[in-house]
């Protein structure tokens, strides 16, 4: 217990504070909603299937997809938990079951994909809804009803 005293009397003398909060380095990011929808509205997918992208900060991403057009792929995460916060619209999203086969190719390693989940649960969701998904459980947007937007955070977990 003497030793933790000193080190904490020592602090001051050296121009640190016990009680510092971390004034230096970058503030926090923001992003307007007017910034992100001018980024929605011009964005080009790289990816027809992954919808049009905003990156806030890498992990976090704004994503627009739409129902019509090229099919929503399935995926598994292997290691990361990947959080939705739905910010306008609805489709049904599958979770759980396993990724039919074939596979399709991805070249990031933290992305397994296909075309459709066997044996999964359907669930509607709409604006307001968050859903985490853990590393490992397959996902899909099964049917979009004209477009959803979303916030999307994927954080590496294994």
């Amino acid at each position: 217990m003497r030793a933790v005293r000193l080190v904490l009397a020592a602090l001051p003398v050296l121009g640190l504070s016990p009680l510092a909060q971390g004034t230096a380095g970058s503030p926090a990011t923001y992003m307007s909603a007017a910034d992100i929808a001018k980024g929605l509205s011009t964005a080009i997918a790289t990816d027809a299937a992954a919808g049009a992208a905003v990156t806030v900060v890498p992990g976090v991403v704004v994503r627009r997809r739409s129902g019509g057009g090229e099919p929503q792929y399935a995926v598994v995460h292997p290691f990361s938990t990947e959080t939705y916060y739905i910010v306008e619209g609805t489709g049904s999203l599958v979770t759980g079951g396993t990724l039919e086969m074939p596979l399709s190719p991805s070249a990031d390693p933290d992305v397994v994909r296909s075309k459709a989940i066997k044996a999964g649960v359907t669930t509607k969701v709409a604006k307001g809804d968050v859903i985490v998904v853990p590393p490992g459980i397959p996902h899909w947007f099964k049917a979009i009803d004209g477009t959803i937007t979303y916030l999307e955070s994927r954080v590496r977990v294994k």
